[in-house]
């Protein structure tokens, strides 16, 4: 009886995560144990799928970040509030208010702004749920060759959550470090296992080490794995998540070799009528490897999704007023044989309306409403069934570009840049013809336009260490620039942090 309880209790123990905000980090006492946890999976491994389905929940449930907000839904929120600090979004319309914050920047220099908390909250509750998983199974000792994982159910429920665990902290990492150039600087308290609490800050290099060596462990463990669904992480998307961490650290070679890996596995680029099919499904484009397939089951409604927010078709906001467009500037660079200008059909509405509404919508749109300005508010309101993408494989070819510019091989940077290039511009020799900064400039470029609102710009911003400048088209602060270690592009360790865990003190 008491392990029949153990098991229930685990089946649903990561859709009731309590919202007690007196301690942000630590998971309520008063719940499941890691102890409890690692009783359950002895006695039936197939709790192992379902510890990992509650963690991969967080990434898109309503309330991950322990908010009652419309926009509290995951990862994705963390996308729309990036792309537009990263300035290729630009916030054309404030109606209801939203995101206006983000576009001011004002929501990112006060620790009492909400966004602060629940970014913080949702990635610390990811990495906690993890850490129940990974001590359950022994801690992460155990994947070393004297460790107990032995069976291949409890190596690959260890690498998931090693992944997971490792991919919160680099959001983190991100999210709240002004500049991720200086690792010797105490940023984030460090959780390893569940039991601990009330930690203090540590340097951004612990952080960072303990990002790459959970994902070198979980490259091993998930050798051979083959998932069931997108939203699983797997070995391709560890090497991924390593290319992108290398990267931020600006080790180049390391970057350079893991996005090779990822690129060797095969996944195909979207093809130009994917790039232009609404993004709305995760299944039907082998070329996104990382998502979740969303179905009536979870009983989304739009106004409390990305869809809701960044689709003028959708019922919500959106729709109606609170519009985000592509930077002016960003999009004066596209070439006039850019087959991603079909991804702005509204143009000719002015600057304002340079919203993505060729590129992303709702799933089941007639065809016939692409472009037509008077389909918005078209979508459903409850049931939602598009999905949300995480990441794709052009990612890691223009990754790849990026990073063999970085260690001198041009002529392979030009070879993966064009891999992407030459599928969506007629006509591409003259990038042959480049070199030097200028190669650079045009790898950053259609970097930023091939993954326009998909929530990578922010990234490529802390990595490359940019200055940015907003266009003609913002509301706010149009014309200005920013340096990628500004205050104002950096989220705020949120107040209750500093009030309930004395041993931080004070900002990054």
């Amino acid at each position: 009886m008491k392990i029949n309880k153990l098991i229930y209790v685990l089946s649903i123990l990561f859709i009731t995560v309590s919202c007690d905000e007196d301690f942000l980090e630590t998971f309520p006492t008063d719940s499941l144990s890691q102890e409890q946890v690692g009783e359950a999976l002895a006695v039936n491994p197939a709790a192992a799928e379902g510890t990992l389905f509650g963690i991969y929940e967080q990434f898109y449930r309503l309330g991950s970040g322990g908010g009652q907000g419309q926009e509290d839904f995951g990862l994705k929120i963390i996308d729309i509030n990036t792309d537009i600090l990263s300035g290729d979004v630009a916030h054309t319309g404030k109606s209801y208010n939203r995101q206006t914050s983000i576009s001011e920047l004002t929501e990112t220099v006060s620790p009492d702004n909400r966004f602060n908390y629940m970014h913080w909250r949702m990635l610390y509750r990811l990495i906690n749920l993890s850490n129940l998983v990974i001590d359950g199974l022994g801690g992460a000792d155990a994947t070393g060759p004297l460790g107990e994982l032995d069976t291949d159910g409890k190596r690959q429920t260890m690498g998931q959550a090693l992944g997971a665990r490792a991919y919160a902290y680099y959001l983190l990492c991100h999210l709240y470090v002004d500049d991720i150039s200086d690792t010797s600087k105490e940023v984030l308290p460090l959780y390893t296992n569940a039991d601990q609490s009330e930690q203090p800050k540590s340097s951004l290099a612990s952080i960072m080490n303990l990002v790459i060596s959970d994902l070198l462990a979980a490259e091993g463990l998930l050798d051979g794995f083959v998932r069931k669904t997108k939203i699983e992480i797997n070995q391709d998307l560890v090497r991924a998540f390593l290319a992108y961490s290398y990267g931020a650290l600006n080790d180049w070679a390391k970057c350079e070799e893991y996005a090779a890996k990822v690129v060797g596995a095969g996944y195909p680029i979207m093809s130009n009528t994917e790039v232009l099919g609404g993004f709305n499904s995760v299944d039907a484009h082998p070329g996104i490897m990382w998502g979740i397939d969303i179905t009536t089951s979870q009983e989304l409604a739009s106004l409390y999704t990305w869809w809701g927010f960044m689709d003028v078709y959708s019922y919500a906001y959106a729709a109606v007023g609170n519009r985000k467009a592509i930077d002016r500037g960003l999009y004066d660079q596209m070439r006039a044989d850019d087959i991603r200008l079909n991804q702005f059909p509204f143009y000719m509405y002015g600057d304002s309306w340079l919203v993505p509404a060729g590129k992303f919508y709702y799933e089941g749109m007639p065809s016939s409403y692409i472009g037509n300005i008077s389909r918005r508010f078209s979508g459903p309101q409850v049931n939602v069934t598009s999905d949300a993408h995480y990441m794709r494989s052009a990612e890691m070819y223009l990754l790849h570009a990026e990073a063999s510019y970085e260690n001198g091989k041009e002529a392979q940077a030009i070879q993966s840049l064009k891999a992407v290039a030459d599928l969506r511009i007629g006509d591409t020799s003259y990038i042959d013809a480049l070199s030097g900064a200028d190669l650079a400039n045009e790898i950053d470029l259609q970097t930023r336009l091939e993954l326009f609102a998909e929530g990578k710009s922010y990234f490529l911003m802390k990595r490359q260490r940019k200055t940015i400048t907003r266009g003609s088209n913002w509301l706010d602060f149009s014309g200005d620039s920013f340096n990628h270690n500004e205050d104002k592009l950096t989220f705020e360790i949120p107040t209750n942090e500093i009030l309930f865990n004395p041993n931080i003190s004070g900002q990054n």
